[in-house]
């Protein structure tokens, strides 16, 4: 099956509606040594960061819409390829301070496809 551009869309935005949900209000040093809570968020942004690293190669011009969409990327591939130097402080930045207008962008665009099964 071919995927789609807003299936992509909707993968990622479901991914980072997760994260302040499961950062739950978590100060840095709270977070630091929650690692379920580090795992969770990690899972997370990694989807996130895939989801839009595939619809970069599917629909460029709707991921060139994405501020900092690259370094979204870059950023899931150290989460999957470079955890031995992740810095959890980072994550919880990213966390705590971007994920908010990444979900509004997300949002915005996602809701410029139709439905399914709309008429």
């Amino acid at each position: 099956m071919r995927k789609q551009p807003d299936v992509l869309l909707e993968l990622a935005l479901l991914a980072v509606r997760r994260v302040p949900r499961f950062l739950q209000g978590r100060s840095l040093p709270e977070y630091l040594t929650d690692e379920l809570c580090q795992a969770a968020i990690e899972r997370q942004l990694e989807i996130a960061g895939d989801a839009l690293g595939q619809l970069r190669k599917l629909e460029p011009a709707i991921f060139a819409r994405i501020p900092g969409g690259d370094l979204i990327v870059a950023f899931r591939n150290v989460l999957a390829h470079g955890y031995a130097t992740l810095d959890h402080r980072r994550v919880y930045d990213i966390a705590s301070t971007r994920v908010e207008e990444l979900t509004s962008v997300l949002e915005r665009l996602l809701a410029e496809f139709p439905e399914e099964g709309a008429s």
